[in-house]
């Protein structure tokens, strides 16, 4: 057991080594320039290798203050390694006709009206070369993720630039003109019906007692007062005409 735990640790030392310090563009992550990376996006990478579905928050907190601190780094919501590799982007490269992006279905209607730009974090997008790779990309965001095809090099003679990050390119800025997609209409979350309210509570009937002129009913009271203890049958009318009988 102890054998099997030891060897869990260890891949998973090696995974983070290799993913976050000599080949992230293999798992389409990008570091920043000082080797950071979202932990959300690192799980969602290695979520999508075989053998890691099971990784959690718990276990990066784990290597990074019991097994190698000394290799890897938790800052708030990033993660990093110290002994990092990996070549930089490579910008002498040429880009194909066409990239394209596995982007959120709430993201599209956006980035057709106001096209690429860097994201809120300030880094690029990652664009494949291909719409299978995309899509995948697209899977970590988006169950369903919007294919947009990138019109690559009508976007370089505007300007913009598709840096090669491994099998991918980068791209910080392309213009919507040069973006393809799907109808806004096929896009957009239907909304989940709202819950029925509950009806509001008519207001409360007061006890029967507290009501002016009011009393409650004894069950006993119901019934036939002769089938009451105590009680003999004896009706008048009844009674003369045993007397008239007995006279004759």
């Amino acid at each position: 057991m102890a054998r099997r735990q030891s060897q869990k640790e260890d891949n998973l030392v090696r995974i983070l080594r290799y993913a976050l310090g000599v080949a992230p563009a293999e798992f389409a992550l990008l570091p920043d320039d000082e080797g950071w990376v979202p932990v959300k996006e690192l799980l969602a990478a290695l979520h999508q290798e075989e053998g890691w579905k099971h990784l959690r928050q718990g276990m990066l907190n784990d290597a990074a203050s019991r097994l190698v601190p000394e290799l890897v780094e938790l800052d708030d919501k990033r993660i990093r390694v110290s002994e990092r590799s990996f070549q930089p982007p490579d910008y002498g490269a040429a880009p194909p006709a066409h990239l394209y992006l596995g982007a959120r279905r709430k993201a599209w209607p956006v980035l057709k009206r106001r096209g690429l730009e860097e994201t809120h974090d300030g880094r690029p997008w990652i664009l494949s070369a291909t719409p299978e790779a995309a899509l995948r990309l697209g899977e970590r965001r988006d169950s369903e993720p919007v294919l947009i095809t990138v019109q690559a090099h009508q976007a370089s003679d505007q300007g913009a630039l598709f840096p090669a990050w491994g099998e991918y390119f980068l791209c910080a800025w392309a213009p919507a003109a040069c973006l393809m997609g799907p109808p806004i209409e096929e896009t957009v979350i239907p909304k989940k019906p709202a819950k029925p309210k509950p009806a509001p509570a008519g207001p409360a009937m007061p006890a029967a007692d507290s009501m002016p002129g009011s009393f409650l009913v004894d069950p006993d009271d119901v019934e036939k007062p002769y089938k009451r203890k105590g009680i003999t049958k004896d009706i008048p009318w009844k009674r003369e005409r045993r007397k008239d009988r007995r006279g004759k």
